[in-house]
């Protein structure tokens, strides 16, 4: 297996590929509507279910920008300090579409790469090393996700 293929599959295990030992992100994001990704334990500091995506989606994103030169990445994440909520069940469904475009675009763009390729530098980082950071901060807001839905009583295995 070449360093494209482990790359692409790791990128695919995060997000949509079962592999039996760990859940992807969509499937901890199967049947989570819009008040449960918008929930909070009250009285305590975190983030939603909704803005761990919306802050998921800006990094795919600005990794996709990085690849394809592409300028429509946002310049800053806000993801995390304004509170974001998704007001209707349509809202949250077109937030979870647009992270699974980007993903899936990510995932050609990757798949098409040679190891050469996965040397090159996006803002002094390898895109390898890049895509390596992102599979791992995918996996850990993951971790997130199903733990959020484990405190509202939304997730079984």
């Amino acid at each position: 297996m070449t360093i494209t293929e482990q790359l692409v599959d790791a990128w695919d295990s995060c997000f949509d590929k079962e592999t039996g030992w760990y859940p992807s992100l969509e499937r901890g994001l199967q049947g989570l509507t819009a008040a449960q990704a918008n929930w909070k334990l009250e009285g305590k500091e975190m983030n939603t279910i909704y803005e761990l995506i919306s802050h998921i989606t800006f990094y795919k994103s600005s990794l996709f920008a990085g690849l394809t030169g592409d300028g429509d990445a946002p310049s800053s994440d806000t993801s995390f300090n304004n509170n974001l909520t998704a007001s209707t069940e349509e809202e949250w469904n077109a937030a979870i579409a647009k992270l699974k475009k980007i993903h899936n675009r990510i995932h050609e763009k990757l798949a098409a790469l040679s190891d050469q390729d996965l040397q090159k530098e996006l803002d002094g980082v390898t895109i390898s090393q890049w895509v390596s950071d992102l599979v791992r901060h995918d996996i850990y807001h993951t971790g997130q996700v199903i733990f959020i839905r484990k405190l509202q009583g939304s997730w079984s295995c």
